[in-house]
């Protein structure tokens, strides 16, 4: 029972010992990592079936030491609350990843310098071209760092860190123009607002959201902040407006608009609310 006792004193120091390391380590590595830029941090291409469209990313290292990097291509996908979920190639029906490359695909920067990438999107010329597609460009840190600290009873901790930021790539055939969102829901809880939205249109949309709410006592009318987003094709998403805690209570008609891009028409959905009298 006490051998068995020492080794679980030992695991257990270990494991302390690993979570401190990694923290530190993490921290330090991220400090470093904050540094590197890419820009821009979004590219739209336009391009038709069978041909070839180009576009440029520029990294710069503005840590204190040199760096190697590498550049690859995956997917990424957006819940409705229109967080970023960053996903390995061809894990998205939707995905363009495939018909990427990038020159230099590795390179090296000393401190200060930049390095411009070239990317090439190939399209292909079956019927895949004809929807709006999206992926992410990588570009990581290509070296590994590791790290290495000697414990408690002599136990040896490696720890390996790698760092990798994306460029959002949309690609939109000139084919697809249809451009169209509805909402589909808006309700009212416990101060939120919450408008529930979807791209039924056939193009990427970037939408401005608002919320006015009139008394229905007093007939003034007042705007919440807009929300400014985008929305994939065939995606749902959700926006939330928090009511301020000083906001008058009462009885409110509320307008929830969606402008997303058309000059002709907005979507909007109406409800009403009561807000009540809350303390401080």
């Amino acid at each position: 029972m006490g051998l068995i006792n020492n080794t679980m004193n030992r695991i257990y120091k270990a494991m302390r010992i690993l979570g401190l390391v990694l923290l530190i380590g993490m921290a330090a590595f991220e400090s470093q990592a904050q540094k590197i830029s890419a820009s821009p941090t979004r590219l739209n291409f336009k391009v038709s079936p069978g041909a070839t469209g180009r576009a440029r990313i520029t990294v710069t290292n503005n840590a204190a030491q040199k760096h190697a990097f590498q550049v690859d291509f995956g997917d990424f996908d957006a819940t409705r609350a229109g967080k970023s979920k960053f996903l390995e190639k061809g894990q998205t029906p939707r995905s363009n990843a495939d018909w990427l490359s990038a020159t230099p695909a590795f390179f090296e920067l000393e401190s200060g310098e930049a390095q411009e990438i070239e990317l090439v999107m190939d399209v292909p010329t079956d019927s895949t071209a004809l929807m709006a597609r999206w992926s992410v460009a990588y570009i990581r840190l290509a070296e590994e760092r590791q790290g290495q600290q000697e414990g408690e009873d002599g136990l040896i901790i490696n720890l390996n860190q790698s760092y990798r930021f994306g460029v959002y790539i949309f690609q939109t055939p000139p084919s697809a123009t249809y451009s169209m969102g509805e909402v589909i829901g808006f309700n009212y809880a416990d101060d939120f607002l919450v408008m529930k939205l979807r791209n039924i249109g056939e193009t990427f949309l970037k939408c401005n959201s608002y919320a006015e709410l009139t008394s229905l006592t007093t007939g003034e009318t007042k705007r919440l902040s807009a929300k400014s987003f985008t929305v994939l094709p065939a995606s749902n998403r959700d926006v939330t407006f928090q009511i301020p805690r000083d906001f008058p209570p009462g009885k409110y008609s509320v307008l929830g608009v969606l402008d997303y891009g058309n000059r002709d028409e907005v979507a909007a959905a109406e409800i009403e609310i009561d807000i009540l009298e809350r303390g401080n």
